[in-house]
Order: C-alpha cells, then structure tokens, then sequence
C-alpha cells in the first residue's frame, strides 16, 4: 500500500514565502507597495500575445501575463458536448470576487538570497513575449541595476497532448546569488455538468521508495487509496461569515508520513472521470538510474491553496504551488529546470504510447473503480479484462453499444453454471421450505411458551426432512459475482472511448436527420426528449437535468418484470406485516433504482437493460428446464435427498446429537438411517 498524501495533508511550515499571496491579483487590482530590494522590470508592451498549438491539432495554450503561465489550455480534439461546438478548457484562470487569480503554471515569485521578488506582473506588465511559448522578465535590485533575467520557455512535444516548461534564471550580477523557483502547477479541472456519481476529481502520484528500498528498480508505485480532492481540501472552519476551507496552504508534499518513510515523488496529477493533466520530470526512457524518475531535481515541496474558500467542496477552487532546490549561480552563468506536463485523456494506450510516460508507469494511474465501499471489490486485473474485450468487440463491430451488448452477453454466459447451479438449489430450498412450512406452523403454535424446546422440535423436524441450513446459501454463489458487475458497471462509467460516441451506429440520427439526439452519447443520459432550456433544472442525486430520459423507465419496467421472475417462493408463511413490508421492498426496488439511474450515462443503462433481460430469459430457461426434469417436485427431492443419504450438514447435526446422548443418557442404538450404517443394514 502507497502512502497518501491527500489525506495526510496537514498544515506544517514550508519554506514558501508567506508574506505575500501566492494566488495571484489581476493587474486591475489596487495593491499597496513595498520597499523591496529586488523587483521586476516594467515593460511597456501591451500586445496580446501569441498561442501556441501544437503540431496535432490537440493543444492549444492561451498565455497569462500573470507570471507567463496559462490563462486557458485547450483540447482542440475534445469537446463538451456531442454537438462539437465547445472545446474542452482543461487548465484555466480562474478568479473569485475578490479579483484574486489561481493561474496554471505561472511564476509569480521567486527567491533571490531568500528575498521574496514579486515578478507576477500583478502590479503593471513585467513579462515580454519573445516568441510564440517564449517569455522573458528582467530582474533589477533598489537602484535598478539588472540582477537576474529570467525566461520561461513552453515546448509542444511530439508525443499526444504534451509540452515541457522550462525556466532558467541567468545571474547578471558581479556576485554569486542563491535562487529559487516558485511556480504553479496544476488548477482544479472543471467540475463536470452532468454531477451522476458525484464528484470524481482525484489527486494522483507516483512515488519512489527510499534508496535503500527503490535499489536498482526503477519502478514507480502509483498511489492506491483513490483518494478524491476534498481529502485534500480538509474540513471546513467556522468563523463570523460561516463555515470555510482553511486559507491557509496545506502541504501535498513531502508530509511528515512520506518523510518517515522515506517516499520520494516521481510525479503528481489531477485527474477527473476522462482525463488528467500531469506534472512529471523530464527523462531519457532508456535510463536505468531509478534517481532520473524523480521530479526532485525540480520540485522540492508541493502546497495546495484555496480559491473561494466560502464556497461549497465541488466549488472550491484548489491550485498546487511548488518550490524548486535552491539554486547557487555563479556570475554570467544560468540554472535551468524542465518539467514535463500531460494534459489529455485518461486512458492505457495513450499513455503507454509515450515513452516517458510509459517510463514514469502512468499507465497504471488508469483504474476503473468507482471508490467509496465498492472500492474493495473492484479488482483491477478484472477491470483490465473487461476493457481489453470491450476494445476487441469494436474493433470487430464498430460501434460501442453494440460492443457493451456483446460484452454482457459474454460475460453471463461465462458466469451461466454458476448461476444454474445457484437457481437450482434456491428454487429445490424454497420447495422444501413450502412443503414444511405447514409442520413448522404447527410448532411454534404448539411451543409457542418455550423457546427453547421450540429450537430443539425445530432441528428435529428439519433432520427428519432432510433439509440442510446450507440450502439457504444458494444465494451465496450469485453474490460471489458481484465483484464481476461492479467491475463492468465501473468499466462502463469511466471508458473515455464512450464519450460522445452515438448508440447502434448513430441510426437514430441517420433516421431523423440529425434532429433526434437519443443515445446520441452513451457517456451521457440518453437524451430522448430535450428540455426547452427555461426548464432546465438540478437536483443532487442527477445532477443537471436537462432531458426527459426514456432508458430509465424501461429500466423500471425490466426491474419488475426481473424480480417477478427472480423472487423464489415464499419459504415460510408470512404476517400481514411482514407480506406489506415485502412489498414496499419490492416497489422501492423498482421505483428507486430507475430514479437514481436517471442521469446515468446512457451506456450504463444499455449494460443494465441488457443485464436484466438476460437475466429473466435465463432464469425461465433454467425454471423450464427444472420443471421438465420434475426438479421441483418434493418426492422427487425427497427421493433424490434419501438416496443420497445424509448430507454434511446433517451428518454433523447426528454427531452432535450422539455425542450430547452419550453424555447425557449413556451409548445409544445406531441410527439405521445413517451412511455409515447403511451397508450393515442392507
């Protein structure tokens, strides 16, 4: 098990500087001045400056002239909405009331001879645009002699959604100067529209052990908790405007646990339910020296801050600050740092397709788990199953609902003995159960004022039936397949490949020409009937409401017709009471479960539309087969069971009785009904 630093999190001193804000204030902001020895150099441009786009067409960045970092990065190849009109923003500015900005990647401050310098640019423009990506500000000291001029460059790689940022510091002095770098990292990404699930932004890491553990591995572990942002976030404080996230930084990394233990950050991300953005070292991906996995070199300690504090968890904006190794430079000489960042999906291939990615181990950050109590029962090696046949169905169909339907029907034929096999022995249980129930009545009328010799007439009558309390676990092997749905359900929920893609080769579009946007997106509720947008609404179980979803209420229609045909026989006779409670179950099943799937992506509602009908289809075939074989008729059982002879169970029961006689009453005669006994007697 990884450490978490999410939810270790904790409020111990850092050498940030603590004297100043680190969210940074719009230029249009009034802020008082202070004697400093070192300051930025105005410049007097005020061109808007250049984009940078790399050569796919992925990524396009907006630059911030607060601290050159980013006003907007955006995924030129991903979108909104299946309507392909509004990109993705995966990193931006954001800015609360008080005009204060969380900018992504920006260098704000930095340290020279332990003196916070503001080179921000929050004040009047101190940062110029050299080229596209490529930015540069000058640093003087009280008199305005030229200290330090540092430069930040962004580089589009050549791999899918990624750029370096690289910041050196040259020393224009006559003397040695120590620095520091103290960038931004990562923004909150955006909280998605559609709330079905909750909130599913994650603080990742990959880490290194300790020398002496790491040896000559090169290895990086990746963080298992699954530990969602508002871990991280802390709990709220109350002061006289109401209840708020402390203001305060909170350190990410290194904690007083990752010290202890001598963990070591190779990298750390922010990921939503699709995708990721990544801060990571740059490396060459043939290195055997675990040490160059490491963001070390760069990174010396991670903080998170907060952005509208007041405001709820999933509304809180949440920025990563960093500090970098203190740097000594010589006069005329430069340091130099380099990161790399990933901003783009969140799946397998893609990042194995990287080599440095594939290095860094980032295709293990891809989980399908849904977290929370279900968490424990999501096995990755099954979820890694599920998604490799789901990829190899489309390669062959070429559509995705297809390739889910499929999938399931795979998936319940895979799992067809075990479910006969637990069918049969639920239904022979429940049969039993009504041919006795009569009996069982008789007796608690009869000993109805002594519980205990009531227990005793009990156990008798159920040896002198032949039933087994093991006949209860029939069920058991059914619940054994959980752990197989979850893994599907959460397979389905996090699927990037599902996003925006249209359901049985989009034909309810082709047919209506485009018009009708049902199951349009199966990583969206279906969709059926739009909203006029006046009547679009929220609500904390769906999300955004925007639709009237037809998927759902089949779903209920299927529900019922499903527990119709699932619900064994009653076993024993039932109250008034106990038949009214049994009914509000059975409705609340089927009423609440279409609720709370309301809002679910559509290819959630195909796997469980799918799912429920096979079940009721394999669950006739399996009753007809039982009743064609006389399975269910209790002299057939009753003559199955004596040929068998006693069961575990029962034989158990016998010894027991044997041994309490014994000690009671002294030896008694054998039991001719006994197996062990049988051959003596024939």
């Amino acid at each position: 098990m990884q450490d978490d630093p999410a939810s270790q999190a904790t409020d111990q001193p850092t050498s940030q500087p603590t004297d100043q804000p680190t969210l940074q204030a719009d230029p249009q902001t009034p802020i008082e001045t202070s004697t400093a020895q070192y300051s930025a150099l105005p410049v007097s441009s005020d061109e808007a400056w250049q984009p940078l786009i790399d050569s796919h067409g992925e990524i396009e960045i907006i630059f911030s002239k607060l601290g050159a970092g980013i006003e907007e990065l955006i995924l030129l190849d991903e979108f909104e909405t299946v309507a392909l009109v509004e990109n993705i923003r995966l990193q931006q500015r954001v800015e609360n009331s008080n005009n204060f900005s969380a900018v992504p990647f920006s260098l704000a401050w930095i340290k020279i001879d332990d003196q916070d310098v503001d080179i921000s640019g929050s004040r009047q423009n101190v940062w110029s645009q050299l080229s596209p990506g490529v930015f540069e500000t000058t640093v003087v000291d009280a008199q305005g002699t030229p200290v330090a001029k540092v430069t930040r460059r962004y580089k589009m790689r050549e791999t899918a959604h990624a750029f370096t940022i690289t910041q050196s510091i040259e020393n224009l002095s006559s003397e040695t100067h120590t620095f520091r770098f103290l960038p931004t990292a990562m923004v909150d990404m955006p909280k998605a529209k559609n709330g079905y699930a909750g909130d599913r932004r994650r603080v990742r890491y990959g880490t290194l052990r300790s020398p002496e553990q790491q040896g000559s591995s090169i290895k990086v572990n990746v963080d298992e908790k699954l530990a969602n942002r508002s871990k991280l976030l802390g709990s709220k404080i109350k002061d006289a405007n109401g209840n708020k996230h402390s203001e305060e930084a909170k350190v990410v990394w290194p904690t007083e646990s990752t010290i202890e233990k001598g963990s070591r950050l190779s990298w750390i991300a922010f990921s939503d339910r699709y995708f990721s953005v990544v801060l990571h070292p740059m490396l060459d991906p043939m290195s055997a020296d675990p040490d160059d996995r490491l963001l070390g070199s760069s990174v010396e300690s991670v903080s998170r801050m907060l952005l509208s504090t007041y405001d709820t968890a999933p509304d809180t904006t949440m920025l990563l600050g960093t500090i970098s190794p203190e740097f000594t430079v010589a006069p005329g000489d430069t340091a130099t740092i380099t990161n790399g960042v990933y901003a783009g999906p969140r799946t397998k291939p893609v990042f194995a397709a990287d080599p440095i990615l594939a290095a860094l181990n980032l295709p293990d950050m891809v989980v399908y788990n849904i977290g929370g109590f279900c968490a424990a029962c999501t096995f990755d090696w099954l979820t890694n199953i599920l998604i490799a046949v789901l990829r190899i169905f489309h390669s062959i169909s070429g559509d995705w609902a297809v390739s889910i339907l499929l999938l399931v029907v795979l998936v319940r034929s895979c799992l067809h003995p075990i479910t006969r096999w637990s069918q049969i022995r639920m239904q022979r249980f429940g049969v039993q159960m009504q041919s006795m129930a009569p009996k069982q009545k008789a007796l608690r009328e009869k000993y109805k004022n002594d519980p205990k010799r009531m227990q005793q007439e009990m156990s008798k009558l159920w040896r002198e039936e032949g039933i087994s309390p093991l006949g209860m676990l029939g069920c058991l092997p059914m619940m054994l397949q959980s752990p197989v749905w979850i893994a599907l359900y959460a397979t389905l929920f996090f699927a990037v490949e599902l996003k925006h893609e249209p359901a049985f080769y989009g034909i309810f579009q082709t047919l209506s020409g485009g018009s009708w946007m049902f199951l349009s997106d199966l990583s969206s509720a279906d969709g059926a009937i739009p909203l006029p947008s006046a009547m679009h609404f929220s609500f904390p179980l769906w999300g955004n409401v925007s639709s009237i979803n037809i998927l759902p209420l089949l779903l209920g229609v299927v529900f019922f017709a499903h527990q119709k045909y699932l619900t064994p026989p009653t076993q024993a006779t039932l109250t008034p009471e106990q038949e009214s409670q049994q009914k509000m179950m059975k409705v609340m099943m089927v009423v609440m479960f279409p609720v709370m799937m309301y809002t679910a992506p559509s290819g959630l509602a195909l796997y469980f539309l799918t799912n429920s009908t096979m079940g009721i289809i394999e669950n006739k075939w399996i009753r007809a087969h039982m009743k064609k074989h006389g399975m269910l008729e209790i002299e057939n059982i009753r003559a199955e069971k004596a040929k068998k002879g006693p069961g575990f169970m029962q034989r158990m029961n016998e010894a027991a009785e044997a041994k309490k006689q014994l000690m009671e009453k002294g030896p008694q005669a054998p039991n001719p009904a006994s197996r062990r006994n049988q051959g003596k007697h024939k």
